[in-house]
């Protein structure tokens, strides 16, 4: 069954913490009894492929969760049987299985709206020779559902389910702007505490894209990724269960100016999501 749009405001949306090893697992256990311990070690190990996508040895696994050898080998083992890691024998090193990738598909087809938008976000594409991508959070970062680039453009293209943080997208920047105060700056307070060089290369471009949201209707980032790529983000009202879309634009920065991400790229994703609003039956 297809999950259905939610676009009233949740009055519990999910709490997602970002968990690295086990001490941070000890400490939600300690602040909640039903949390299942031995299932979060194992989507720890599954959880260390994002951010270090090559094929990892029992050890490393060990070392950078803390947890112990013996207690990594079960784990993986019973991963590697249900299909979500693969096992290199002759390297002694696992790998991730399909079994990770078929599970995220049922989230990315049942997206609100995507198939519909997805030939308007491709025509901006081709008419900019850029990328033009559709995300939602997760924690501190973006996770990126959907893009559609340009045929011929020199843009590295974000595959489904690729990840980048808040801070550092426009469309993060986006969701960013749509926070109430007090809630932004306990954001921030956090991607400087937990991220300090994320924090610091992006922190003063992000502040100054999010005072001028309400005023162009779109968020800038001027390179502060470090991909030599300009963009435009703008958060869509329709929401997938309590999470917005968010829509990003991006853009060889060898080929256009900042004057031109605010005269003409940046009108033209907010028409492209004023789009999508309205095919939801929202104005």
């Amino acid at each position: 069954m297809t999950r259905p749009a939610q676009n009233r405001r949740q009055s519990h949306p999910p709490v997602h913490r970002n968990m690295k090893d086990h001490e941070d697992l000890r400490r939600v256990r300690e602040e909640d009894p039903y949390f299942a311990g031995t299932l979060a070690k194992g989507l720890l190990i599954l959880q260390t492929f994002v951010s270090d996508p090559r094929a990892h040895a029992n050890s490393e696994f060990a070392a950078k969760l803390g947890l112990s050898r013996p207690t990594v080998s079960r784990l993986c083992k019973s991963l590697l049987t249900m299909g979500f890691l693969d096992h290199d024998e002759r390297l002694d090193r696992y790998f991730i299985g399909p079994a990770a990738v078929a599970l995220g598909y049922p989230y990315v087809i049942n997206t609100p709206l995507l198939g519909l938008m997805r030939p308007a976000m491709q025509q901006l594409a081709d008419r900019l020779e850029g990328a033009v991508s559709v995300g939602v959070t997760m924690d501190l970062d973006v996770v990126y559902l959907e893009t559609c680039s340009h045929e011929d453009g020199t843009l590295k293209r974000p595959g489904v389910g690729a990840v980048r943080g808040i801070m550092e997208t426009a469309m993060g920047r986006a969701w960013l702007a749509q926070l109430p105060v007090d809630q932004r700056q306990d954001f921030l307070a956090r991607v400087k505490r937990e991220r300090p060089d994320e924090f610091t290369r992006c922190s003063e471009g992000a502040r100054e894209s999010v005072a001028q949201y309400a005023k162009r209707g779109f968020t800038i980032n001027l390179g502060d990724s470090g991909f030599g790529v300009l963009a435009v983000g703008a958060a869509a009202r329709v929401r997938y269960g309590p999470r917005r879309l968010l829509f990003n634009c991006a853009v060889p920065g060898l080929q256009w100016k900042k004057a031109q991400l605010l005269d003409t790229i940046g009108p033209s994703l907010v028409q492209l999501v004023s789009a999508a609003d309205r095919q939801s039956g929202l104005r």
